[in-house]
This record gives C-alpha cells, sequence and structure tokens, in this order.
C-alpha cells in the first residue's frame, strides 16, 4: 500500500477533492508555498508536479519542512500540522511524500476545500 492509499482508506477519499495533477489549484498552491519558503526561482516551480518529492526529489530541510508547515497552517487553518503529520510517518514514507501527498492530507483536514 503506497502512502496515497494510506492516507485514503483513512479518511472518506480525500482524493475526490482533488485531481492529482499540476493543473489542480491545491497542487498550485502547494508548489507556489515550497517555492516560497525555498526561495527558488520560476523555472524551479515550472519543473515541480504532484508527484514530486519533498525529501528525495527537492531535499527539502527540516527548516523548510517546518516552514511549509506554517505556510500551510496559515492558509488554510491549524488543523493542517504537516510537522505532526510527517512524525506519524515511517521513514520510506517521509522519503516518498510527495506534493500530492501534502495536498490529499490537506484536503483530508480542511472542510469546504479552503483553496
Amino acid at each position: 500500500m503506497t502512502l496515497g492509499e494510506s492516507q485514503a482508506a483513512t479518511v472518506s477519499d480525500p482524493r475526490a477533492a482533488i485531481d492529482l495533477s499540476a493543473q489542480d489549484p491545491l497542487i498550485t498552491q502547494i508548489a507556489a508555498l515550497l517555492q516560497e519558503v525555498t526561495g527558488e526561482g520560476q523555472q524551479w516551480l515550472a519543473a515541480l508536479g504532484p508527484h514530486t518529492r519533498l525529501d528525495a526529489d527537492l531535499l527539502l530541510e527540516s527548516v523548510e519542512l517546518a516552514e511549509l508547515g506554517d505556510a500551510l497552517a496559515r492558509r488554510y487553518g491549524e488543523q493542517v500540522d504537516l510537522v505532526g503529520h510527517v512524525a506519524t510517518l515511517e521513514l520510506d514514507q517521509i522519503i516518498a511524500l510527495t506534493i500530492a501527498d501534502v495536498a490529499v492530507y490537506v484536503a483530508s483536514r480542511t472542510t469546504g476545500g479552503r483553496r
């Protein structure tokens, strides 16, 4: 079972709320927040997609992950606790965590899909 499948099994299919493509507004917003916290440019942002892995592909530092978590909480509400969520994951799940996985998590923690 993949990380996304295990998350979907624990909530009422949050994948239905997003299409998991690069055009989904939630994916786009999370990618923009990643750009903001990393300070990377537009070309870097354009290369991101739903299957981009935060650790394995972007080599996101723990400080940047915490900053992303703070940015998500400011945008979507304090019920979105990315750092707390990541703390519950196994090491292989953390390494494989994608932008789409973060979007599924955000969708599962927000009501009304405040996007």
